[in-house]
């Protein structure tokens, strides 16, 4: 995905995220829409089915997109947890979108590749995180947005439903967690492998997203604590369970969450953001 490789020496701002309520909508709009340039020379072609993951990369004049399902570019353009979408949030998916492999090829006109370039100059990591809290578009989700609405005759819209979730709270005892104090205080980063997560001054309220990739289930931060802090953590994934590879001094990951990083991951429910799709059509290819 787009945003998997971010979490290897991400770059953060040390601003906190604003907990934002979202909106009826789903999202904050952007007041700038019209000034982002949209992608002029789109080429899209039915992909075989492939074992390697999908992926979308962005480039100075554009973006490309291999082994892509639409749910995946769905899950890009309109902002869940890093491109993490699960099938209980997404409403009205015809069958071909959950297994239709595209790769995809767009560039903007070259009298807009400078102005892309200065969007990207200034959509620092942090800006990224905070549009995620926010759910503001980032100019990247606006401009994939419009490919979808275009190619594929994409309309969605969006409805909370309550469903299984997980509660984040801080754990009895308070937080084990270090108060981020960087020798950069504009900066930090997270790096993120199976079984092992390690945060230098990360905002708490992003945290969340993380676990939300890994649980594939939504995370809500009930913690009603900011600051950003440097951490560890190191669990049983599921990938060394499966392979019966475990370390077996490691801990699940809920039990780790709560003995390393002093928060409490419960199960519950409650209204969570979904997509429903109106309608979609499968792209001519060119």
């Amino acid at each position: 995905m787009r945003l998997s490789g971010l979490v290897a020496g991400v770059l953060w701002s040390a601003m906190a995220l604003p907990v934002v309520q979202a909106q009826n909508a789903g999202f904050t709009p952007r007041r700038d829409a019209d000034k982002i340039p949209s992608y002029e020379l789109v080429s899209i072609h039915k992909a075989p089915d492939r074992d390697t993951p999908w992926a979308i990369h962005d480039s100075p004049d554009g973006l490309t997109a291999t082994s892509s399902r639409l749910r995946s570019l769905i899950a890009e353009a309109y902002g869940f947890s890093l491109g993490q979408l699960n099938d209980d949030q997404l409403v009205g998916a015809p069958e071909w979108a959950k297994t239709q492999q595209f790769d995809i090829r767009a560039k903007v006109d070259p009298a807009n590749v400078e102005k892309l370039k200065e969007l990207d100059k200034a959509a620092t990591m942090m800006f990224e995180a905070r549009a995620m809290a926010s759910r503001t578009p980032t100019f990247r989700m606006v401009m994939l947005q419009r490919l979808l609405e275009d190619r594929f005759k994409l309309k969605v819209h969006y409805e909370q439903r309550v469903m299984s979730l997980y509660e984040m709270t801080v754990a009895k005892g308070g937080l084990h967690m270090q108060a981020a104090h960087p020798k950069d205080p504009e900066h930090g980063s997270m790096d993120m492998d199976p079984g092992k997560l390690k945060g230098e001054n990360v905002p708490l309220s992003f945290i969340p997203v993380m676990f939300a990739m890994v649980l594939e289930r939504p995370v809500v931060d009930k913690t009603s604590t900011a600051g950003n802090y440097d951490f560890q953590l190191h669990w049983t994934s599921m990938e060394d369970a499966q392979n019966n590879s475990a370390d077996d001094s490691a801990p699940s990951l809920f039990t780790a969450v709560q003995e390393q990083m002093g928060l409490k991951l419960q199960p519950g429910k409650g209204p969570v953001w979904v997509i429903v799709i109106d309608h979609a059509e499968m792209p001519s290819e060119n």
